[in-house]
């Protein structure tokens, strides 16, 4: 079989790149911007297109050509750069989605997955579940919101099996593009490398976090879940949820090196106000048998070892 990730070349998209390939499916990436060195390890097994989700053609072209079965829509811009620039966050988030969903019904794609964001939830501090009213405030979050019900209506009107995980923040080594969150993989990062670091939330800002690692598990668990088990369609995931304070104390303790101070970013905290409250994940737990690997503690402790393999390697 052979599955398509979109944004193949961030963090998440490479990992899962090299699980579906550990499992023997044929993997072709579409990246506006390929980063090789993050799928190194498997260049030689995959393929690599360079595209632009918002160009139809481009993307009928990749599916077509590819005989792609299933489809992993990860590519999108991130919440910073697409408040800079919303007219193209539209082309990109929305229009990108309805090509995807396009090609996927054109061409006979058995399915698409798609991430989502906890984004779609801004400013609620309240605990919240799948029946939680959405208002979305930033241009991603209000993109990714319409992509979620452009998808439920091609379920709907087309049959396409559309599943959707909303991520919180996902932690891992090398994002390379700031958004509002971004400062949780980004102060462990510098803290590694012994360079200070300054939070831009204010210090009881609640921000739920999830490790790359358990993110790409989710991704492959939705995905190889029979379709009678797949009732919610759009599920949470409750991932580590912290203030920025409990974060960065959690950080100093296993780093005690770590030079983190808050300097909040006025633009940023408007839209994040308080944070997200308490997401409850039951459906995806009953559905298809979610479980989170990695806590605080593990995930910090994979990080460092990581960050040093990293450095063993360059050296």
């Amino acid at each position: 079989m052979t599955r398509l990730i979109t944004g193949g070349t961030g963090f998440v998209g490479s990992e899962l790149a090299n699980r579906l390939v550990e499992q023997g499916d044929k993997v072709v990436l579409f990246d506006i911007s390929p980063n090789i060195n993050a799928v190194k390890k498997i260049k030689d097994k995959i393929t690599i297109i360079r595209g632009d989700l918002s160009n139809w053609s481009e993307v009928f072209n990749v599916v077509k050509e590819h005989n792609i079965k299933s489809i992993f829509h990860l590519g999108a811009m991130l919440s910073i750069p697409a408040d800079v620039n919303p007219w193209a966050a539209y082309r990109v988030n929305a229009d990108g989605t309805l090509n995807i969903l396009e090609a996927a019904r054109l061409f006979d794609v058995e399915k698409v997955i798609f991430t989502s964001t906890t984004a779609v939830y801004a400013g609620y501090a309240l605990p919240i579940n799948e029946s939680t009213i959405q208002k979305p405030e930033s241009m991603y979050g209000i993109t990714k919101l319409f992509s979620e019900n452009l998808g439920r209506f091609y379920f709907k009107k087309f049959g396409l099996d559309f599943r959707v995980i909303r991520y919180p923040t996902v932690i891992g080594l090398g994002a390379r593009t700031k958004h509002m969150s971004q400062y949780m993989s980004w102060m462990i990062e510098n803290s590694l490398s012994n360079n200070p670091f300054d939070v831009w939330v204010n210090e009881d800002t609640r921000n739920p976090c999830l490790y790359y690692k358990d993110a790409v598990l989710a991704l492959l668990m939705i995905h190889d879940a029979p379709s009678q088990n797949i009732k919610t369609r759009v599920y949470n995931l409750a991932g580590i949820s912290l203030t920025a304070k409990e974060f960065v104390d959690e950080v100093k303790k296993h780093i005690p090196s770590a030079k983190i101070a808050f300097k909040p970013d006025p633009e940023i905290v408007k839209l994040m106000g308080k944070g997200f409250g308490f997401i409850d994940d039951t459906c995806a737990k009953k559905e298809w048998g979610w479980r989170m690997r990695y806590d605080m503690k593990s995930m910090l402790e994979d990080i460092k070892s990581e960050s040093e393999s990293k450095i063993n390697y360059k050296s």
